[in-house]
């Protein structure tokens, strides 16, 4: 979700709507998306000036995007100096670069089932729908030891605060009971939010890119791979190799991280 300063007033056109998902999806940070979508409306080069009276976001949040939106090649200079001027790129590159990180997120998943599916029954799990997913995570807290833990990769995060909506204090309150420690490892808006806002004690680091469709979720006895995109869905496997394998990965980017 994009901050509500960032949401225009007037009616969207069915257009700006579908560049707006596709900017996000794609991996675009809330702001840098709203200026995305102001200068492919344009369809000429503008000015930071320009740009910052259509968005109404602060100058600096703007050439925060505009930064942002050159590393991923997605806007051209015009100009120098004073005269410079910024023209948005095709959406067709956001629209390939989601759907290979959907497809690649998917058949990373659907790899491990593969290598799973000879094991006992019961090794995997698929989990799909918002409410089958929340009332699973009641359940994992409810059946874990006191003292256990929770290491996350992520980057959707933030989806995860979405989703659980006003449940999230419950959520935490069993947590805490349950005396889990939680580490995480994100992007830079689930990273800042975890350290500066959240309800959730937890301890954060960062590493830049990390995709926005799955979480990974280590505990004791399992691995959960958590999708948002296109639907909530959660895949676990309950293996020991599983766990320990991913949890000395873990530990290899939490000592990387920042």
């Amino acid at each position: 979700m994009y901050d509500s300063h960032i949401i225009m007033t007037n009616k969207k056109e069915s257009g700006e709507n579908f560049y707006l998902r596709s900017a996000l999806k794609a991996g675009l940070s809330a702001k840098a998306a709203a200026v995305y979508v102001v200068m492919l409306e344009a369809g000429i080069p503008l000015n930071p000036k320009v740009i910052v009276m259509r968005t109404k976001l602060h100058r600096q949040y703007v050439y925060d995007a505009l930064h942002e939106m050159q590393e991923r090649r997605l806007v051209q200079v015009v100009g120098e100096g004073r005269k410079v001027k910024y023209h948005a790129t095709s959406p067709d590159k956001l629209l390939q670069e989601a759907e290979k990180a959907r497809m690649d997120a998917i058949d990373g998943v659907t790899h491990l089932m593969k290598l799973y599916d000879r094991s006992p029954a019961g090794i995997v799990e698929v989990i799909r729908g918002e409410y089958a997913v929340i009332a699973d995570e009641f359940k994992l807290l409810q059946e874990a030891r006191v003292g256990e833990f929770l290491d996350i990769v992520g980057g959707a995060g933030m989806n995860f605060v979405m989703l659980m909506g006003d449940r999230i204090h419950q959520w935490e309150d069993l947590r805490k009971q349950k005396e889990i420690t939680l580490r995480y490892i994100g992007s830079g808006e689930d990273v800042r939010h975890n350290r500066e806002e959240s309800v959730i004690t937890n301890e954060s680091r960062l590493i830049p890119g990390i995709g926005n469709i799955v979480n990974i979720a280590i505990r004791p006895n399992s691995v959960s791979f958590n999708f948002y995109e296109p639907e909530v869905v959660t895949v676990r496997v309950r293996n020991e190799a599983a766990v320990v394998s991913q949890r000395a990965l873990f530990e290899v980017l939490w000592n990387v991280a920042k």
